[in-house]
C-alpha cells in the first residue's frame, strides 16, 4: 500500500452509461434518446470519490476487469488522486457497468451488471484487502450489488481494528434477498457491525415499518448503529444518535440529474465525521454535497471542498462556515 489512507471501501464500482431521454418508459414502449453520456460510478466508489474531492485520502478496494470499462474506472480514480493499490485487475473478466435512463426532470432508473466486482470472496477480503482496511480511519461499504458474506467479513475486519464502519443501505432487504445476495434477516443482523448507517427510503421503511422519519431513525438506532442519517429529499436530512436528533433543511437547486446525490451526501457525511463536526454541521455539509451533485449529469458530478463551502456561504451566509 502506498501509505495510510484515511477512508477505504469495498462495494460497487461501475461505469455508468446514461441515456438522456424525454421520459422514462413503461413496458412495450420505445423512445429516441437525446444523447449518451459515460461516467465512472458505483455507490461505494462514488462515496469515496466525494471524500477525495473534499480533501481526504481515499482508496477503493476490490476487483475490476481488464477491459475498457476497467480502464475508465482506474483513470477516474487517478484523476481524483485516489490510492489504487487496492484495485485488483482480473484477466478475462468484465468490469461492472450500469445502464441509466434519465428523464427531463432528473428522475432515473438503474440497471446493474455487477460482473467481476460482485465476485469478491471473504477469503480475498482477508488475504488481499484486510491490511488496507486496518490502516484506515473509516471503512465504507453497502447493500447494493455485492453478496453479504464478503461485505460482512470486511466489516468485521474494520470493527476489530477500531475503524469506523459506514454503511450505505442502498436497496431494500427484500430486493437484496431476491438478488440472492443474502437473506433479509442476515442483512439486518449485519447492522450490529455498523457505526454509521444511511438507509435508502425503501430499506428504512421496510425494516422499521414506519413512514415517519424520526421514528425510522429511532428504530434503526436500536439495531446497533451509533449514528443514523436519514435523507428526506427536498426536506433535507435527519442526523440521529442516542444523544440527539437534528433535522437539517435541504438546499434548493435546479435539478438536472439525481444520480449520485445520496452518494455525495454519504461522502460529505464521512468527511464531516472525520473532522469531528457536530450533527448540524455534518448534516449541512452533506446536504450541500448532495445538492451540488444534482446540478449536473452523472453520479460523479461532485464538488470539491472550496466549492461546497462557497455554496453554503452563498445560501446561508458567511457565518455558517
Amino acid at each position: 500500500m502506498a501509505g495510510n489512507v484515511d477512508v477505504v471501501g469495498i462495494g460497487s464500482c461501475t461505469v455508468d452509461y446514461f441515456a438522456i431521454v424525454p421520459r422514462l418508459l413503461g413496458a412495450e414502449e420505445k423512445i429516441n434518446a437525446e444523447r449518451l453520456e459515460i461516467h465512472a460510478g458505483g455507490v461505494t466508489a462514488n462515496n469515496l470519490t466525494q471524500v477525495a474531492r473534499l480533501g481526504a485520502s481515499t482508496g477503493w478496494l476490490g476487483l475490476i476487469g481488464d477491459d475498457d470499462n476497467g480502464r475508465i474506472i482506474v483513470k477516474a480514480f487517478e484523476a481524483d488522486g485516489m490510492d489504487c493499490s487496492g484495485v485488483e485487475i482480473v484477466k478475462h473478466e468484465m468490469s461492472s457497468l450500469t445502464w441509466i435512463p434519465v428523464d427531463a426532470a432528473g428522475e432515473r432508473c438503474i440497471y446493474m451488471f455487477p460482473n467481476v466486482t460482485g465476485k469478491i470472496s471473504a477469503f480475498q477480503v482477508n488475504s488481499r484487502f484486510a491490511p488496507h482496511i486496518k490502516k484506515a480511519k473509516h471503512f465504507h461499504t453497502e447493500a447494493s450489488q455485492l453478496p453479504l458474506v464478503p461485505v460482512r467479513e470486511a466489516m468485521k475486519v474494520a470493527r476489530d481494528a477500531n475503524v469506523r464502519v459506514i454503511f450505505d443501505f442502498d436497496v431494500s432487504p427484500s430486493f437484496f434477498a431476491q438478488a440472492n445476495l443474502g437473506s433479509e434477516q442476515d442483512i439486518c443482523a449485519a447492522l450490529r457491525l455498523v457505526d454509521v448507517l444511511k438507509p435508502c427510503k425503501a430499506a428504512a421503511r421496510e425494516i422499521t415499518g414506519s413512514t415517519d422519519f424520526e421514528e425510522i431513525a429511532r428504530e434503526l438506532l436500536k439495531l446497533g448503529p451509533k449514528l443514523v442519517a436519514v435523507t428526506m429529499g427536498a426536506d433535507g436530512c435527519l442526523i440521529a444518535s442516542a444523544e440527539k436528533m437534528v433535522h437539517v433543511p435541504a438546499f434548493k437547486v435546479s435539478v438536472v440529474d439525481t444520480t449520485g446525490a445520496g452518494d455525495a451526501f454519504m461522502g460529505g457525511l464521512s468527511y464531516g465525521l472525520l473532522q469531528g463536526w457536530d450533527h448540524e454541521k455534518v448534516g449541512m455539509f452533506a446536504n450541500a454535497c448532495a445538492a451540488l451533485c444534482c446540478t449536473k449529469v452523472g453520479a460523479r458530478a461532485m464538488a470539491k471542498h472550496d466549492e461546497v463551502v462557497a455554496f453554503i456561504r452563498a445560501q446561508k451566509g458567511a457565518a455558517s462556515f
